[in-house]
Protein backbone atom coordinates (compact mmCIF):
# COMPACT_ATOMS: atom_id res chain seq x y z
CA UNK A 1 0.00 0.00 0.00
CA UNK A 2 3.34 2.23 -0.40
CA UNK A 3 3.47 2.48 -3.63
CA UNK A 4 3.29 5.40 -5.86
CA UNK A 5 3.40 5.97 -9.51
CA UNK A 6 1.95 8.89 -11.94
CA UNK A 7 -1.27 8.27 -13.50
CA UNK A 8 -3.09 9.14 -17.27
CA UNK A 9 -6.30 10.25 -16.64
CA UNK A 10 -9.36 10.43 -18.98
CA UNK A 11 -13.02 12.47 -19.04
CA UNK A 12 -14.45 15.75 -18.69
CA UNK A 13 -12.80 17.98 -16.74
CA UNK A 14 -10.95 15.34 -14.86
CA UNK A 15 -8.12 17.69 -13.88
CA UNK A 16 -10.36 19.19 -11.59
CA UNK A 17 -8.72 19.33 -7.72
CA UNK A 18 -10.22 21.13 -5.15
CA UNK A 19 -8.09 22.01 -1.95
CA UNK A 20 -11.64 22.44 0.04
CA UNK A 21 -12.73 18.67 -0.91
CA UNK A 22 -9.28 16.76 -0.52
CA UNK A 23 -8.82 15.73 3.24
CA UNK A 24 -5.78 16.91 4.64
CA UNK A 25 -2.13 15.78 4.15
CA UNK A 26 -0.91 11.93 4.70
CA UNK A 27 1.14 14.00 7.54
CA UNK A 28 -2.17 15.06 9.18
CA UNK A 29 -3.14 11.74 9.84
CA UNK A 30 -3.26 9.87 13.19
CA UNK A 31 0.09 7.66 13.18
CA UNK A 32 -0.60 3.57 12.46
CA UNK A 33 -1.28 2.70 16.09
CA UNK A 34 -4.19 4.92 16.16
CA UNK A 35 -5.57 4.09 12.83
CA UNK A 36 -5.61 0.43 14.63
CA UNK A 37 -7.49 1.21 17.75
CA UNK A 38 -9.74 3.03 15.65
CA UNK A 39 -10.82 0.03 13.64
CA UNK A 40 -10.98 -2.09 16.38
CA UNK A 41 -14.04 0.08 18.51
CA UNK A 42 -16.12 -0.92 14.93
CA UNK A 43 -18.29 -4.06 15.54
CA UNK A 44 -17.75 -6.14 12.34
CA UNK A 45 -20.90 -7.16 12.38
CA UNK A 46 -24.88 -6.06 13.00
CA UNK A 47 -27.62 -8.42 12.84
CA UNK A 48 -26.28 -9.64 9.02
CA UNK A 49 -24.25 -12.72 10.78
CA UNK A 50 -20.82 -11.68 9.94
CA UNK A 51 -21.02 -11.20 6.63
CA UNK A 52 -20.49 -7.10 6.74
CA UNK A 53 -17.29 -4.92 8.33
CA UNK A 54 -17.92 -1.31 9.07
CA UNK A 55 -14.74 2.01 8.63
CA UNK A 56 -16.09 5.15 10.69
CA UNK A 57 -14.30 8.06 10.07
CA UNK A 58 -12.06 9.79 12.91
CA UNK A 59 -14.13 12.31 14.95
CA UNK A 60 -17.51 10.98 13.64
CA UNK A 61 -19.93 13.89 13.92
CA UNK A 62 -23.64 12.49 14.15
CA UNK A 63 -24.65 15.71 12.85
CA UNK A 64 -23.14 15.50 9.90
CA UNK A 65 -24.36 13.34 7.03
CA UNK A 66 -21.60 11.29 5.66
CA UNK A 67 -21.19 9.76 2.04
CA UNK A 68 -21.25 5.88 2.66
CA UNK A 69 -18.19 3.85 0.49
CA UNK A 70 -19.84 0.27 -0.21
CA UNK A 71 -16.42 -1.82 -0.39
CA UNK A 72 -16.92 -5.31 -2.49
CA UNK A 73 -13.69 -7.30 -2.06
CA UNK A 74 -11.80 -9.16 -4.59
CA UNK A 75 -11.91 -12.38 -4.69
CA UNK A 76 -9.89 -14.75 -2.12
CA UNK A 77 -10.79 -12.05 0.73
CA UNK A 78 -13.64 -11.44 2.33
CA UNK A 79 -15.09 -8.56 3.67
CA UNK A 80 -12.69 -6.89 6.11
CA UNK A 81 -10.91 -6.15 3.70
CA UNK A 82 -12.97 -2.22 3.74
CA UNK A 83 -10.48 -1.91 7.24
CA UNK A 84 -7.24 -2.02 4.82
CA UNK A 85 -8.58 -0.23 2.09
CA UNK A 86 -10.57 2.65 3.36
CA UNK A 87 -7.96 4.75 5.60
CA UNK A 88 -5.74 4.91 2.44
CA UNK A 89 -8.87 6.48 0.71
CA UNK A 90 -9.46 9.00 3.73
CA UNK A 91 -9.42 8.94 6.99
CA UNK A 92 -12.70 11.51 7.80
CA UNK A 93 -14.28 11.92 4.41
CA UNK A 94 -16.97 8.33 4.65
CA UNK A 95 -18.40 5.43 6.21
CA UNK A 96 -17.62 2.53 4.81
CA UNK A 97 -19.21 -0.77 4.79
CA UNK A 98 -17.93 -4.25 3.61
CA UNK A 99 -19.96 -6.58 1.92
CA UNK A 100 -18.56 -10.13 1.61
CA UNK A 101 -18.28 -12.50 -1.33
CA UNK A 102 -21.13 -15.04 -2.23
CA UNK A 103 -19.35 -18.26 -2.36
CA UNK A 104 -16.39 -19.44 0.19
CA UNK A 105 -12.96 -20.34 -1.38
CA UNK A 106 -11.32 -22.05 1.25
CA UNK A 107 -12.45 -24.65 4.06
CA UNK A 108 -12.33 -21.87 6.94
CA UNK A 109 -14.69 -19.96 5.19
CA UNK A 110 -12.28 -16.71 5.70
CA UNK A 111 -12.11 -16.40 1.58
CA UNK A 112 -14.67 -15.63 -0.45
CA UNK A 113 -15.68 -14.64 -4.41
CA UNK A 114 -18.41 -13.37 -6.60
CA UNK A 115 -20.25 -15.27 -8.40
CA UNK A 116 -21.92 -14.30 -11.70
CA UNK A 117 -24.34 -16.83 -11.65
CA UNK A 118 -28.12 -14.85 -11.85
CA UNK A 119 -28.98 -15.95 -7.85
CA UNK A 120 -25.57 -15.21 -6.60
CA UNK A 121 -26.04 -11.91 -8.00
CA UNK A 122 -29.49 -11.83 -6.79
CA UNK A 123 -27.87 -13.01 -3.16
CA UNK A 124 -25.17 -9.66 -3.42
CA UNK A 125 -27.63 -7.14 -4.55
CA UNK A 126 -29.73 -8.17 -1.66
CA UNK A 127 -26.46 -7.99 0.74
CA UNK A 128 -25.41 -4.89 -0.32
CA UNK A 129 -28.97 -3.05 0.20
CA UNK A 130 -28.97 -4.66 4.24
CA UNK A 131 -25.66 -2.97 4.63
CA UNK A 132 -26.90 -0.01 3.41
CA UNK A 133 -29.94 -0.03 5.15
CA UNK A 134 -28.15 -1.17 8.34
CA UNK A 135 -25.83 1.74 7.79
CA UNK A 136 -28.44 4.50 7.80
CA UNK A 137 -29.99 2.74 10.53
CA UNK A 138 -26.87 2.90 12.85
CA UNK A 139 -25.03 6.20 11.41
CA UNK A 140 -25.79 9.27 9.79
CA UNK A 141 -25.96 8.51 6.03
CA UNK A 142 -26.54 11.09 3.52
CA UNK A 143 -28.94 8.92 1.12
CA UNK A 144 -27.98 10.59 -2.06
CA UNK A 145 -24.39 10.27 -1.56
CA UNK A 146 -23.81 6.12 -1.82
CA UNK A 147 -21.25 5.19 -3.34
CA UNK A 148 -20.06 1.41 -4.68
CA UNK A 149 -16.54 0.71 -5.02
CA UNK A 150 -14.94 -2.56 -5.55
CA UNK A 151 -11.67 -4.14 -6.27
CA UNK A 152 -11.16 -6.42 -9.48
CA UNK A 153 -14.04 -8.70 -8.95
CA UNK A 154 -15.28 -6.96 -6.70
CA UNK A 155 -15.34 -3.99 -9.17
CA UNK A 156 -17.19 -5.86 -11.65
CA UNK A 157 -19.71 -6.99 -8.98
CA UNK A 158 -20.48 -3.16 -8.26
CA UNK A 159 -21.01 -2.44 -11.84
CA UNK A 160 -23.71 -5.09 -11.88
CA UNK A 161 -25.63 -4.21 -8.63
CA UNK A 162 -25.24 -0.21 -9.91
CA UNK A 163 -26.90 -1.39 -13.13
CA UNK A 164 -29.85 -3.60 -11.50
CA UNK A 165 -30.91 -0.37 -9.24
CA UNK A 166 -29.44 2.45 -10.63
CA UNK A 167 -31.53 5.12 -8.29
CA UNK A 168 -30.01 4.03 -5.38
CA UNK A 169 -26.32 4.93 -6.17
CA UNK A 170 -24.42 8.12 -6.35
CA UNK A 171 -21.65 6.73 -8.10
CA UNK A 172 -19.43 3.47 -8.88
CA UNK A 173 -15.81 3.29 -8.46
CA UNK A 174 -14.05 -0.29 -10.14
CA UNK A 175 -10.62 -0.49 -9.09
CA UNK A 176 -9.05 -2.82 -12.01
CA UNK A 177 -12.78 -4.86 -12.49
CA UNK A 178 -14.19 -5.54 -16.17
CA UNK A 179 -17.42 -4.33 -16.92
CA UNK A 180 -19.81 -6.92 -16.76
CA UNK A 181 -21.72 -8.30 -19.81
CA UNK A 182 -24.85 -10.02 -20.24
CA UNK A 183 -28.56 -8.82 -21.69
CA UNK A 184 -30.03 -8.82 -18.16
CA UNK A 185 -27.84 -6.54 -17.22
CA UNK A 186 -29.69 -3.68 -19.19
CA UNK A 187 -33.54 -4.81 -19.10
CA UNK A 188 -33.62 -1.54 -18.21
CA UNK A 189 -32.11 0.96 -19.94
CA UNK A 190 -34.17 4.04 -20.23
CA UNK A 191 -33.57 4.15 -16.25
CA UNK A 192 -30.16 3.79 -16.54
CA UNK A 193 -29.25 6.32 -19.91
CA UNK A 194 -31.87 8.89 -17.74
CA UNK A 195 -29.45 8.33 -14.69
CA UNK A 196 -26.39 8.61 -16.66
CA UNK A 197 -24.60 7.22 -13.71
CA UNK A 198 -21.02 8.86 -12.59
CA UNK A 199 -18.55 5.68 -13.56
CA UNK A 200 -14.65 6.14 -12.42
CA UNK A 201 -12.52 3.26 -13.66
CA UNK A 202 -9.51 2.61 -12.21
CA UNK A 203 -6.50 0.40 -14.35
CA UNK A 204 -2.83 -0.73 -14.31
CA UNK A 205 -1.65 -0.71 -17.58
CA UNK A 206 1.10 -3.86 -16.36
CA UNK A 207 -1.99 -6.07 -14.90
CA UNK A 208 -2.26 -9.13 -17.13
CA UNK A 209 -6.02 -8.53 -17.22
CA UNK A 210 -6.10 -5.43 -18.90
CA UNK A 211 -5.71 -4.55 -22.39
CA UNK A 212 -6.29 -1.53 -24.65
CA UNK A 213 -8.90 -3.65 -26.86
CA UNK A 214 -11.13 -4.80 -23.71
CA UNK A 215 -10.65 -1.16 -22.64
CA UNK A 216 -11.76 -0.24 -25.61
CA UNK A 217 -14.81 -3.08 -25.96
CA UNK A 218 -15.87 -1.73 -22.15
CA UNK A 219 -16.18 2.33 -22.98
CA UNK A 220 -18.43 1.35 -26.09
CA UNK A 221 -20.98 -0.71 -23.27
CA UNK A 222 -20.48 2.25 -21.15
CA UNK A 223 -21.58 4.72 -24.25
CA UNK A 224 -24.60 2.95 -25.13
CA UNK A 225 -26.01 2.76 -21.54
CA UNK A 226 -24.95 6.59 -20.65
CA UNK A 227 -22.66 6.76 -18.46
CA UNK A 228 -20.60 9.62 -17.32
CA UNK A 229 -17.21 7.78 -17.27
CA UNK A 230 -14.05 8.96 -15.83
CA UNK A 231 -10.47 6.57 -16.87
CA UNK A 232 -7.44 6.57 -15.26
CA UNK A 233 -4.54 4.45 -15.50
CA UNK A 234 -1.44 3.50 -13.73
CA UNK A 235 2.16 2.53 -14.28
CA UNK A 236 1.98 -0.08 -12.19
CA UNK A 237 0.72 -4.05 -12.33
CA UNK A 238 -1.59 -3.58 -9.82
CA UNK A 239 -4.31 -1.03 -8.98
CA UNK A 240 -4.06 -1.31 -5.29
CA UNK A 241 -1.60 1.15 -4.69
CA UNK A 242 -1.97 4.52 -2.44
CA UNK A 243 -2.28 6.59 -5.60
CA UNK A 244 -5.55 4.84 -7.09
CA UNK A 245 -6.84 4.65 -3.82
CA UNK A 246 -6.33 8.84 -4.07
CA UNK A 247 -7.30 9.34 -6.59
CA UNK A 248 -10.66 7.35 -5.89
CA UNK A 249 -10.90 9.77 -2.61
CA UNK A 250 -10.57 13.23 -5.21
CA UNK A 251 -13.22 11.67 -7.46
CA UNK A 252 -15.77 10.57 -4.65
CA UNK A 253 -15.14 14.14 -3.37
CA UNK A 254 -15.52 16.28 -6.83
CA UNK A 255 -18.45 14.08 -8.71
CA UNK A 256 -20.22 12.85 -5.79
CA UNK A 257 -20.25 15.21 -2.80
CA UNK A 258 -19.40 18.42 -4.59
CA UNK A 259 -21.13 17.79 -7.55
CA UNK A 260 -18.65 19.65 -10.07
CA UNK A 261 -20.88 22.42 -12.29
CA UNK A 262 -19.35 20.27 -14.81
CA UNK A 263 -20.78 16.63 -13.91
CA UNK A 264 -24.52 18.89 -13.51
CA UNK A 265 -24.42 19.70 -17.06
CA UNK A 266 -23.71 16.63 -18.60
CA UNK A 267 -26.10 14.59 -16.99
CA UNK A 268 -28.73 15.82 -18.75
CA UNK A 269 -26.95 14.62 -21.75
CA UNK A 270 -26.42 10.39 -20.81
CA UNK A 271 -25.81 9.47 -24.62
CA UNK A 272 -22.90 12.19 -25.21
CA UNK A 273 -19.26 11.38 -24.59
CA UNK A 274 -17.19 13.56 -24.19
CA UNK A 275 -12.83 13.50 -23.59
CA UNK A 276 -9.96 15.85 -24.01
CA UNK A 277 -6.16 15.76 -23.85
CA UNK A 278 -5.00 15.45 -20.11
CA UNK A 279 -1.53 15.57 -18.49
CA UNK A 280 0.31 13.00 -15.84
CA UNK A 281 -1.39 13.58 -12.52
CA UNK A 282 0.41 15.52 -9.97
CA UNK A 283 -0.35 13.17 -7.48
Amino acid sequence: MSRFHPSAIWGTDAHVESSQTNEASENDLPPSNSVEAHLKCVPNSFGLGSRTAFFLPVHYEKSYQYPLVVWLHNDGHNENQVTQVVPHISMRNYIAVGVRGSRATDTSGHCFEWRSSQGAIQTAYENVVDAIDESQRRYSINPSRIVLAGYQSGGTMAMRIAFRDPHLFAGVVSLGGRMPEGRRLFSNLEDLRNKGMPMLWQWAIHNPQFSQQNLEQDMRTSMMIGTQLEIRQYRDDDEMNTVALADANQWIMNRIVCRSPSTESTSNQPTSWQSEPTQFSCN
